[in-house]
């Protein structure tokens, strides 16, 4: 067979999600430094995806595009069909049950006018992270339940003029039933796991975590570019790599963290594949200075691959319709 060769592409995801993203395991008091911190660095890193061509598709979750607590819950699904996970806290929507939430903490959970910033951004795509937060592995929700959710999140966002393509599934959960319940919404392209050894085995594993820990610093599962491929009427565009933020402990790594990413992405450019970078706004709202810098490093060095290879800069709709052409 002949061999094909494909133009190489960076492909940037962020899973925009405020505090609901991180509601079922830490408590606001003890998070909310990281999620304001993440708001705040928005347009600066909109400023970093302008100097250097970076598309990106921000991957938002739906509660996040209402103004208040009123206006989200008008987009609540029926009672049966909110999710009904065996451990309760997994649920955003159970927070509403608080008649003060979410008073004097807004800014953590709504941000319609951040949505609009980043939408007006050059190359920027507004994408969905399902309307709650949606965990698709988790016992006790079905996939009726997931279509609800699913739709409550495709309703507002085009209340607010927002046509969603691309999904990002939450903790990177999916089933094959579930992609093609968003496949009959109407989405293009979807992000998932890494596919590697590593992640393909049980999460909660110890010694796989600290083995996902040293990979963020050293080659353990290789390089992580692919070609994208089509599965019926969608995209999979898998996670190459998550932007970790500085790890305190392991801070003499730093270096080789960054090492390790530029690889990666000389890698997919010598070979014309795909490298999808991603991480959570949240996780550059401490250290941000320091983030950024990091970031720009990694953002420079795309500027070097596209000069010598014609690497790419893609969203996530944007990939996928490399793929469908």
């Amino acid at each position: 067979m002949k061999n094909i060769h494909h133009k190489a592409q960076l492909i940037v995801s962020l899973d925009f999600e405020l505090f609901w993203g991180m509601q079922d395991g830490h408590s606001l008091e003890s998070y909310q430094d990281h999620v304001l911190g993440g708001r705040k660095a928005i347009p600066q890193l909109l400023k970093l995806f302008e100097k250097y061509g970076i598309h990106a598709t921000w991957a938002t979750v739906g509660l996040m595009f209402a103004e208040n607590r009123e206006e989200a819950q008008r987009y609540f699904p029926e009672e049966d069909l909110v999710p009904h996970y065996r451990n309760a806290k997994l649920s955003s929507y159970r927070l509403f049950a608080d008649p003060a939430f979410p008073t004097g903490h807004e800014d953590c959970f709504f941000a319609p006018d951040l949505i609009h910033l980043v939408s007006e951004a050059p190359g920027q795509e507004i994408g969905s992270h399902t309307y709650s937060h949606y965990y698709c592995r988790e016992e006790g929700q079905t996939a009726e339940q997931f279509s609800a959710d699913l739709d409550a999140a495709i309703r507002i966002a085009a209340d607010k003029g927002y046509a969603l393509q691309s999904i990002v599934f939450p903790r990177n959960q999916t089933i094959p039933a579930y992609e093609k319940i968003v496949a009959s919404k109407g989405f293009v392209a979807y992000r998932d796991e890494e596919q590697d050894w590593i992640h393909e085995r049980v999460r909660n594993h110890t010694l796989l975590r600290a083995l996902r820990l040293m990979d963020v610093y050293l080659p353990l599962t290789g390089q992580g570019g692919y070609q994208p491929r089509k599965e019926g009427d969608l995209v999979h565009l898998p996670g190459s790599r998550m932007y970790k933020p500085r790890f305190d402990k392991l801070f003499f790594l730093e270096k080789l963290k960054i090492h390790r990413i530029k690889r990666q992405m000389l890698h997919a450019a010598k070979k014309g594949l795909s490298f999808h970078l991603w991480w959570h706004p949240h996780n550059i709202g401490v250290h941000t200075d320091f983030h950024m810098h990091q970031l720009e490093e990694i953002f420079s060095y795309y500027s070097k691959l596209r000069e010598a290879y014609g690497m790419e800069s893609l969203n996530m709709s944007e990939a996928a319709e490399r793929v469908s052409n």
